[in-house]
Parts: structure tokens; C-alpha cells; sequence
């Protein structure tokens, strides 16, 4: 089998397996929230959500 054989077996069955996810989800009552476009999850207040994106390297410290 190929390579590309294998990631298509391995795509179908990560679909299926997120089907039935999404079945059991859905059969326990729960529901799924559309957001629509443009909506975002920042805080109006600019205030920090404990997630830091930088684009910094940070150094590591070494002792000696």
C-alpha cells in the first residue's frame, strides 16, 4: 500500500470516528453554537485571557 493509500485509509477513518464523536454529542442533548463571522473570543476590555502570544525567543539560562 502506498503512502498516499495509507493517509486516505487514515483520513476515512479519522472522519468516521469524528462522525460518531459528533452523533454521541448530539444524542446526549447537547448542542453545537454557531458563532458567526467576525465575532471574537477577546475580552472587550482589553483585558488579558492568560494567553500570551510573542514572537520572542526566550533565552535559556544557563548556570555556571
Amino acid at each position: 500500500m502506498s503512502r498516499a493509500q495509507k493517509l486516505n485509509q487514515n483520513n476515512l477513518e479519522m472522519r468516521k470516528t469524528i462522525e460518531k464523536d459528533l452523533q454521541a454529542f448530539l444524542a446526549s442533548g447537547k448542542k453545537i453554537e454557531v458563532i458567526p463571522m467576525g465575532v471574537s473570543g477577546q475580552d472587550k476590555m482589553g483585558r488579558s485571557k492568560n494567553i500570551v502570544i510573542s514572537r520572542k525567543r526566550r533565552t535559556a539560562i544557563r548556570a555556571t
